[in-house]
């Protein structure tokens, strides 16, 4: 009896395995199925080139748009730098004409001769003014230059955005 099951499961593992054996044996591949192979491989071998050439070139690009960017911030910070020194100077002016003119106002006798006081007061006008100007100038060009910054952060986002949608395709 323990002969016999010993058998009977020899043999269902036997079957089990020319069974087995039947599914996975294919025949020999003909010429067409190794043609057809071989076109999805370079089909393959294409697109992943491609994808390959094209993450490259955004990467290129990527980097281009955040030197330009810093760039454009360095340039930004130092408009800023000379926008306050410019601020300060006018405002230095500006104090000294009204002090000039508050003497001349007085029309008292200050130590200086009127003439003299005349010219002092034309020259720090004249500063206020070149001061004045620049600091428009300096305003202008910074607001330029947020403008720049905001349009080139704008492409270095689209060109991140294609990357992550290059790196989902190939996923």
């Amino acid at each position: 009896m323990l002969m016999r099951a010993r058998l009977l499961i020899l043999v269902g593992v036997c079957a089990l395995g020319a069974v087995a054996y039947g599914q996975t044996q294919r025949g020999p591949a003909t010429l067409d199925d190794v043609v057809s192979e071989l076109r999805g491989l370079r089909a393959d071998l294409r697109q992943t080139t491609r994808a390959s050439t094209q993450m490259q070139m955004l990467m290129a690009r990527l980097q281009l748009q955040e030197q330009r960017i810093a760039v454009l911030a360095n340039q930004r910070n130092d408009v800023n730098g000379r926008l306050q020194a410019e601020t300060r100077q006018r405002s230095e002016t500006e104090r000294q004409v009204q002090m000039f003119e508050e003497m001349r106002g007085k029309n008292e006798d200050v130590g200086v001769p009127r003439q003299e006081l005349e010219n002092m007061l034309k020259m720090f006008r004249q500063q206020f003014e070149t001061h004045r100007d620049a600091e428009r100038q300096l305003q202008a060009q910074e607001s330029q230059l947020a403008g720049e910054i905001a349009n080139e952060q704008s492409r270095w986002q689209d060109f991140n955005s294609r990357l992550d949608e290059l790196e989902r395709s190939l996923k």
